[in-house]
């Protein structure tokens, strides 16, 4: 296994980017379990929301905390994403579920080995 830090911009607003470290294994999929990250907004300045990347019992999502009410105090809201399916690489695109908005589709720009 090989821990990476994978950086994705949204499709529609490039804005929008989601940077997280996970293990990948030898196909490059990522490894079940749980990731740490963050979504970067940088329309009015940038402003970070932590997030977790899941995969368990309950299936593949990205939880981020304040990104729905745009408060960090608020608990995490779950987000179904695609991204355990895809061999990590750049260029891949995958796509996380907004109860709002759909399917926002992100396209993975950077993915490089964690010393």
């Amino acid at each position: 296994m090989i821990v990476v830090r994978m950086v994705a911009e949204q499709v529609a607003e490039p804005e929008e980017k989601i940077v997280f470290l996970g293990a990948i294994n030898a196909d490059n999929r990522l490894v079940p379990g749980e990731w740490m990250g963050y979504l970067i907004e940088d329309y009015d300045g940038p402003q970070k929301y932590p997030c977790v990347l899941v995969t368990d019992s309950d299936g593949a999502r990205f939880d981020f905390c304040g990104w729905e009410s745009w408060s960090d105090a608020d608990p995490a809201a779950p987000y179904p994403t695609n991204v355990f399916e895809k061999a990590l690489q750049v260029g891949e695109y995958f796509t996380i579920t907004d109860k709002d908005e759909g399917d926002l589709t992100y396209r993975i720009t950077s993915l490089s080995p964690v010393a």
